[in-house]
């Protein structure tokens, strides 16, 4: 599956090169926040406590990743987000006025 993901996302990527919009391109990846408690065949949070909906670790410890040629440093943040917290973010980063 990750290989698939890295070659799906190197064809958006070139394509974007070729389109020259890269340099104005944003990209972000976000999770659904954890494993089904009740599906077992939809994966698993292990070592974290909880699952999808929950309050613990498992329900609300996701990645996400936001990638841009605008960004100048990488960084990691151990904050807690929520996805609305995107909007403003990108809403900005579109040169848009609040």
């Amino acid at each position: 599956m990750v290989s698939a993901l890295d070659e799906s996302v190197g064809r958006v990527f070139e394509a974007l090169r070729e389109k020259r919009v890269l340099e104005d391109t944003v990209v972000v990846f976000l999770s659904s926040g954890g494993g089904d408690a009740f599906e077992p065949a939809a994966g698993s949070n292990w070592p974290l406590r909880g699952s999808k909906g929950s309050l613990w670790e498992g329900g609300t410890r996701t990645p996400a990743l936001l990638w841009s040629t605008k960004v100048a440093h990488a960084r990691v943040a151990m904050q807690l987000a929520h996805v609305t917290d995107w909007l403003p973010t990108l809403y900005s980063a579109a040169g848009c006025n609040q």
